[in-house]
């Protein structure tokens, strides 16, 4: 009776031995595909990584030529409103010149015609005008891409 125990005792032992080492086996071959799954998904997490910093490298180098673009439409539109002015500020003094020249030939006109009613003779209001000299365009020896217009007077 005592060597049956013994076997049903061994027995037993070797039941339970074999059970702990297929749970093992089973926790181990669990862990190796969840590390395997985690390996992936870790070269697909680096993969997409690698693709968002070489689209945020583009961004940024389309952002930094895009500001560069803004800064020189800033300039040119700060240029181009100092033109307009400049232009307005132009428009005003001719058009006082316009209106100054206007009261002068409006007076000489008036001093003309009192004069022709005592005088038979018209007085009209003399214009000089300068003559203008043609400007002449020579080509600066030193190649054909360099060229510049030279304005001198005619001989």
């Amino acid at each position: 009776m005592k060597l049956i125990v013994v076997a049903v005792v061994a027995a037993l032992a070797a039941v339970a031995a074999g059970g702990f080492a297929w749970q093992q086996h089973q926790a181990h071959f669990e862990t190796r595909t969840a590390l395997a799954s985690a390996q992936a998904e870790l070269q697909k997490a680096t993969t997409d990584l690698k693709t968002r910093q070489d689209e945020l490298i583009a961004l940024r180098r389309q952002f930094s030529e895009q500001e560069m673009a803004l800064n020189q439409l800033q300039a040119e539109m700060v240029n181009a409103r100092a033109f307009i002015d400049a232009e307005r500020a132009v428009s005003a003094r001719l058009r006082g010149e316009v209106a100054r020249m206007k009261e002068e030939y409006a007076t000489a006109l008036r001093t003309g015609r009192s004069g022709q009613s005592r005088n038979a003779a018209p007085a009209a209001p003399m214009l000089i005008r300068q003559p203008q000299q043609p400007m002449v365009i020579r080509a600066v020896p030193g190649g054909a891409s360099v060229q510049r217009a030279t304005p001198t007077p005619a001989q």
